[in-house]
């Protein structure tokens, strides 16, 4: 999970980053005192899962903030840091996710990751039809940790480490999950989950289930896709 917090107030942005990390999600955060800095973060093209905006800023608050996300097409879950529920007619405007009332705890944070982490994978719906043996079915795209294809063959290899093996052209596979931005073709026999990668080297990448996969010097520009992806 991609996490951008803005706080002016330091202490207040760094702590919460350290709560987050705390917490036991898997999340990347962004820290920003400065709202613009964080709306042009946004607009640079970075990868944002949630924000955590502080309500009461000056120049530009957080309801603003928020504001400006949503005309840019942030269509994720944004969470308010405030003091009181004062806001709550205003914030309804900008579909507010939830709230964190400063002073921020352990608890607080964990009780708002985890809703955010249900919100999000059960929004996550979008997938592969499958057909396997004759038997219809149905893969997350969040759960494939890369595509294969051998002799017209197509294994879809899961995080998990299962296989679902399909008798169908590569070009229809593709087509399907290269629409999808978290994926990227690292070689023509190839398709990679960009969340699952590990580690990338010259020549192959590592994936978080430990398969290795080759990237074509036909491909090579895929790399800063993979950087971007990985550092976003």
């Amino acid at each position: 999970m991609n996490i951008l917090v803005c706080d002016d107030m330091k202490e207040d942005a760094d702590m919460l980053a350290a709560l987050i990390a705390q917490s036991g999600f898997e999340a990347q955060t962004a820290v920003f005192t400065c709202p613009r800095q964080a709306l042009d973060y946004f607009l640079s093209g970075a990868n944002i899962d949630a924000c955590f905006l502080d309500i009461v800023m000056p120049k530009m608050n957080g309801i603003k903030l928020a504001e400006k996300l949503r005309e840019n097409n942030f269509a994720n879950d944004i969470v308010f840091l405030t003091t009181s529920n004062d806001f709550a007619s205003q914030s309804y405007q900008v579909q507010a996710f939830d709230y964190l009332l400063k002073p921020l705890t352990c608890e607080k944070v964990n009780n708002v990751m985890n809703k955010l982490k249900k919100s999000q994978e059960n929004a996550d719906k979008a997938g592969l039809s499958v057909v396997t043996q004759g038997v219809a079915g149905f893969v997350l795209f969040r759960d494939i940790s890369h595509v294969e294809v051998i002799n017209h063959t197509v294994y879809i290899k899961l995080r998990d480490k299962s296989i679902t093996k399909m008798h169908t052209t590569f070009g229809i596979i593709e087509e399907q999950l290269l629409a999808d931005s978290r994926f990227a073709k690292c070689h023509r026999s190839y398709i990679v989950n960009l969340s699952e990668i590990k580690t990338m080297a010259n020549k192959d990448l590592t994936m978080k289930n430990g398969s290795k996969i080759p990237i074509s010097r036909s491909y090579s520009q895929v790399k800063d896709k993979i950087v971007k992806w990985m550092f976003r």
